[in-house]
């Protein structure tokens, strides 16, 4: 038979220094870890927020006559990084929005002065002809030169709710060809232009007035500048409702095909206050056909022809 040895007790005083040596260790290391710990953390985030305050202060010290300054991109890559070209967007468009007040406040003073200066050099001159004689001449004159600061001012006033998405559109079924039929017959005794239209039946979702307006603003451009002929054409497709309109006048030169529908702009000598325009119809048009979900282009026909193209959705928009 086998030697049996039978362990009924054994000292643990090895397992009990080791445990009491751990907690002492753990004691004194665990405040130093965390002093490590905070001081890392306090570090890289303070690295962090110095940037953030960096890019804090230079956009404090940017105003209205500064906004061509920008923030100091670091080369990081990281979150900081793009913040901080983020920030240098927003004040790429403020600076453009900016532009584009100025741009619209001085255009809109410049087009309010003539008339303005007309009116106020011809009460002068009526005023100091005591028989009432020179006022009767000049009645007609002050009365278009009132009328035409009043259209500019509804057209600057229509502008503005369209930009802001503060026009009101009433949307209801419109047979856009009877609007554009209304807006040839009203055309036609005003121009000398032979003017060729071909309808077929359509039917929009909009509102009828707003909608009369774009195409009054796109005929009377073409009027303008046609030299005898413009031609309509109303078609449905799948793509919608396609309303085009040609004159026969210089097309519009492909780099200034989008700028045409900003505001007050006339890219030539004929296009000017003169011929009839404010600058504003087009953009107005623009507006509108936007606050219906629409579009209007300008392009050249294969003709050769100036083309304006308004494409609205057939179906239901509201």
């Amino acid at each position: 038979m086998g030697t049996y040895t039978v362990v009924v007790a054994s000292t643990v005083q090895v397992q009990k220094d080791s445990v009491t040596t751990v907690a002492w260790f753990l004691l004194g290391a665990t405040p130093l870890l965390l002093v490590v710990v905070g001081s890392a953390v306090w570090f890289l985030v303070g690295r962090s927020l110095r940037q953030v305050e960096r890019i804090r202060d230079q956009v404090d010290h940017i105003d209205a006559s500064r906004l061509s300054e920008r923030v100091e991109v670091p080369p990081t890559n990281d979150e900081i990084h793009r913040l901080a070209l983020t920030m240098n967007s927003m004040l790429d468009k403020l600076q453009t929005s900016d532009g584009e007040q100025r741009r619209f406040v001085s255009d809109a003073s410049h087009e309010l002065r003539s008339p303005l200066a007309t009116i106020s050099a011809g009460l002068e001159i009526a005023a100091a002809d005591p028989s009432g004689d020179t006022w009767r001449e000049l009645q007609d004159l002050l009365s278009g030169e009132t009328a035409r600061m009043r259209y500019l001012v509804d057209d600057l006033l229509t502008l503005a709710k369209a930009n802001d998405g503060g026009i009101h559109i009433s949307f209801r079924d419109v047979d856009l060809d009877d609007v554009l039929a209304t807006e040839i017959r009203r055309l036609r005794p005003l121009t000398t232009h032979t003017i060729n239209a071909s309808l077929v039946p359509a039917r929009v979702t909009g509102d009828a007035q707003r909608l009369g307006q774009v195409l009054r603003n796109v005929l009377d451009n073409a009027n303008r500048h046609a030299i005898s002929t413009i031609t309509v054409d109303l078609s449905t497709g799948p793509d919608g409702v396609s309303v085009v309109i040609d004159n026969d006048g210089e097309p519009i030169p492909e780099v200034d095909r989008e700028r045409i529908f900003e505001r007050f702009v006339r890219l030539d000598a004929s296009r000017s206050r003169e011929s009839g325009g404010s600058g504003l119809g087009l953009a107005i048009a623009a507006g509108i056909m936007g606050a219906h979900h629409g579009a209007i282009t300008a392009s050249q026909a294969p003709s050769g022809d100036c083309r304006f193209e308004l494409l609205l959705p057939s179906g239901a928009v509201e």
